[in-house]
């Protein structure tokens, strides 16, 4: 029986009554071939096991076993495809994903050119292998300039180091910045001018100037200058916050002389504070003595005034007992008066004609003698006034 009639009836055989038949047919006919070993061996696996033999256990060789091994290989390439398409898509979502970070804004490079979106901080999408994306600091940023070498007027070199500015991006002109000026725009546009305007300044003043009498002057005249070139060439894309200038580092012999001026002034000072002592110290004392006269002068009006208050309250305690004195003899006439007037009435009352008449007579009466000599004389006057009105 061939390998294509035991295929044909439905890949099943019986039972041999022993597996040495086999081997000796195989022995027998020499060098087996590879149907013959498979058949061999599925016999032998029918007379150990009992049974038919199943599909899945048929070797290469026969139709049987070819489609099982094609069935293998779609499998194992099906599974290669869903695994090629796993990693592609998480490649591609790996590239497109992204966060830009507080602070910074997002521009796209599409195919190395520039596009004209930017994006916030966040998770944002991109199209995956041909776009390049960069973070752009837009919060205010220092940066410290490298050491920049200036020459004044008078041919003095000077140096300045730890040179700071303070600077930010208008995020609605980063865009045509960074087109016209490239990533680096802010050196471009600050740095470079704030070197460029340092050195102006320098040339056109003495080292004097620069050192010592305009040097506070030189942050606010680079300021200006460079915030003009700015708006100049940048439309004011970029606002310089603050700028730092440190006094620069002039040759030695120069920064010696300076320090003996220094010195000398410093003496000066000390000299000119002695004599300002001095002056406070006398005057100090004048201040003193004409405090203390002025004190005594005080005290002495103050005693004048105390002697002054003493006689005016005397004059004040005479006058009221002056007032009491007139008051009470005022009080006292009043009383005579009114004493003399009640006497004056009761007399008036108590003598009248008849009683003087009678009063005169009992005068007359008591005399023995009279002398008149006639009506002339002033007994006889009064005697007729009397006698005649009765």
């Amino acid at each position: 029986m061939s390998a294509g009639d035991y295929s044909s009836k439905k890949q099943t055989t019986k039972y041999r009554p022993s597996s040495a038949k086999s081997s000796s047919r195989l022995n027998s006919a020499g060098r087996p071939t590879t149907s013959e070993y498979n058949r061999a061996n599925q016999q032998d696996i029918m007379e150990e096991g009992g049974g038919e033999v199943p599909n899945q256990q048929v070797m290469f060789g026969g139709p049987g076993g070819h489609s099982v091994s094609s069935a293998k290989i779609k499998l194992a390439i099906g599974g290669g495809i869903v695994l090629f398409v796993i990693v592609l898509t998480a490649v591609i979502i790996a590239d497109s994903v992204h966060t830009i970070e507080e602070g910074n804004v997002g521009i796209y490079f599409v195919q190395g050119a520039l596009d004209d979106t930017y994006t916030m901080p966040g998770v944002h999408w991109s199209v995956p292998f041909v776009t390049v994306i960069q973070e752009i600091t837009i919060r205010p940023q220092t940066e410290t300039l490298d050491v920049i070498t200036t020459v004044t007027r008078d041919g003095i070199q000077n140096t300045f180091n730890n040179i700071q500015v303070l600077s930010n991006v208008e995020v609605q002109q980063m865009i045509p910045l960074i087109k016209k000026f490239g990533m680096d725009f802010r050196r471009a546009l600050v740095y470079d001018r704030v070197s460029e305007e340092l050195r102006t300044f320098c040339a056109n003043h003495t080292i004097d100037e620069v050192y010592n009498s305009m040097f506070l002057d030189i942050v606010a005249n680079v300021k200006r200058n460079v915030e003009i070139s700015i708006e100049r060439l940048g439309d004011n894309g970029i606002k310089l916050l603050n700028l730092v200038i440190p006094k620069p580092d002039i040759p030695r012999d120069i920064a010696a002389n300076y320090k003996a001026v220094k010195v000398q002034w410093t003496e000066q000072l000390v000299a000119v504070q002695q004599q300002k002592t001095e002056k406070i110290k006398k005057e100090t004392e004048s201040i003193k003595a004409l405090l203390d006269a002025e004190r005594e002068k005080d005290v002495l009006e103050i005693e004048l005034q105390k002697q002054l208050l003493k006689k005016e309250r005397e004059k004040e305690v005479n006058d009221l007992e002056i007032q009491i004195i007139k008051s009470r003899e005022e009080n006292q006439a009043d009383v005579d008066a009114y004493k003399k007037e009640k006497e004056a009435e009761a007399n008036k009352n108590l003598y009248s004609p008849d009683y003087v008449k009678l009063e005169m007579a009992k005068a007359l009466s008591e005399n023995t003698k009279f002398y008149f000599s006639g009506e002339t004389s002033p007994l006889g006057a009064l005697l007729n006034k009397i006698l005649g009105d009765s």
